[in-house]
């Protein structure tokens, strides 16, 4: 018995001595052996894509110097009604004036309008078009400038002549709300009586961002009075590509 382990423990010497390795008991390389032939690449995670909740078009108007002279900075602008598929854009109004007239446009009555006040008691015309009119587009109505006959300012989607849907109340002191619509791009335009015209020698234009001010999605423009024609305020936005995709897919446009 003793010689045995003698032996054994020679060999192991030996074998350390040489720089060789014991090798592992049958029974472990079999089961290394299986684990290798067993292992399997894990898959690939399927990628996520971006859902309805990643849209975040809510934009201010950034007029920090109130270029416009109306107090406009950070009012808010534009939204979506991710509920109702809707897309909301507000336009701020001058101190002083009032417009209380709410309803639909003619032929179109899911495209809707009302005075809205802001935290702050501000007016605002605001009105709701329904996001299959801004994704697809509307081509069942003339295009249209501005009343006073000039191409629209700037629009996003560069100075042109979009879809037209206009609205007028003499009531109200002869107001005029002309609504314009093209692919991924919307304007509206609304006139001012002549008491509430800003004292601007020229048209101004102050761009409309997100939140963290990293993107401008439209702007807000002052066009003072031409050709006998009233002055007014026209506000217009662009629906990103990356999110007018993933608004189709949501509401299966």
């Amino acid at each position: 018995m003793k010689l045995k382990i003698t032996t054994t423990l020679l060999l192991v010497s030996y074998l350390t001595a040489c720089g060789g390795t014991t090798p592992a008991p049958a029974s472990l390389q079999n089961q290394q052996g299986q684990q290798g032939q067993n292992t399997e690449t894990p898959e690939e995670p399927t990628p996520v894509s971006p859902n309805i909740d990643s849209v975040d078009m809510k934009s201010r108007v950034d007029d920090s110097s109130n270029k416009l002279g109306m107090g406009a900075n950070g009012a808010l602008a534009f939204d979506i009604d991710k509920t109702r598929g809707e897309f909301v854009i507000m336009l701020p109004m001058p101190q002083g004036v009032v417009f209380t007239p709410s309803g639909t446009f003619n032929k179109y009555p899911d495209i809707s309008f009302t005075p809205m006040f802001d935290g702050t008691g501000k007016m605002k015309m605001a009105v709701r078009v329904p996001i299959k009119y801004i994704l697809k587009g509307i081509t069942t109505v003339p295009a249209g400038r501005l009343p006073n006959g000039d191409l629209l300012p700037a629009m996003p989607a560069g100075q042109n002549e979009l879809p037209s849907l206009a609205l007028s109340f003499p009531s109200q002191n002869n107001t005029k709300i002309n609504l314009y619509i093209g692919l991924s791009a919307v304007g509206l335009f609304m006139t001012l009586p002549d008491k509430a015209a800003l004292p601007l020698p020229i048209n101004i234009t102050v761009p409309i961002k997100n939140s963290d001010k990293s993107r401008t999605f439209g702007y807000l423009t002052y066009v003072n009075a031409k050709n006998g024609h009233q002055p007014g305020l026209f506000i217009s936005t662009v629906v990103p590509p990356e999110f007018a995709r993933i608004l189709e897919d949501h509401f299966g446009l």
